[in-house]
């Protein structure tokens, strides 16, 4: 048993050599970087995204793909900021919304409100072949993203 292993060590089999080593480094290091090289285009008025995000990989609001928790909630306070002013601003790598759209009133994807079944099945095809995000994945996110934000609202100043 012990012979083997000095002699796998020695024979260099259990150690990787430092070209390996430095391979798995600089990846690891590109992982953790590039969410935060890596962030979708945004719309102008919402200004900068927050420089400090959590270390958690969760399904966007507003279709934009995953990242970060605190990400995904300055996404959706400024989706829910858009909707109370009375315009909504997609991802801008949507490209234009559809000007033909169905009557029906139905809930949106994504933390949008609610809208035409033209413009739930848009958002559901765009942010799947932009972004690779389903809605599904966000049901869960939005309802507490619902109660955070909601949270948060009750504690502002008022002046």
């Amino acid at each position: 048993g012990d012979d083997k292993l000095i002699e796998a060590v020695l024979s260099r089999r259990l150690v990787p050599d430092a070209n390996q080593t430095l391979r798995a480094m600089r990846a690891f290091l590109l992982m953790l970087l590039a969410p935060a090289a890596a962030l979708p285009e945004f719309p102008a008025s919402w200004g900068k995204p927050p420089q400090m995000m959590t270390m958690d990989y969760v399904p966007l609001a507003g279709g934009y793909g995953h990242g970060s928790g605190s990400l995904s909630r300055w996404i959706y306070q400024n989706i829910q900021a858009d909707r109370a002013a009375g315009k909504v601003q997609y991802p801008p790598a949507f490209g234009e919304a559809p000007k033909m759209q169905t009557r029906d009133l139905r809930p949106l994807p994504f933390g949008y409100g609610q809208g035409s079944g033209t413009m739930a099945s848009w958002l559901k095809k765009q942010a799947k072949e932009i972004y690779n995000e389903n809605p599904d994945e966000f049901d869960g996110m939005e309802k507490m993203l619902n109660k955070q934000v909601g949270h948060a609202r009750r504690f502002e100043v008022i002046e």
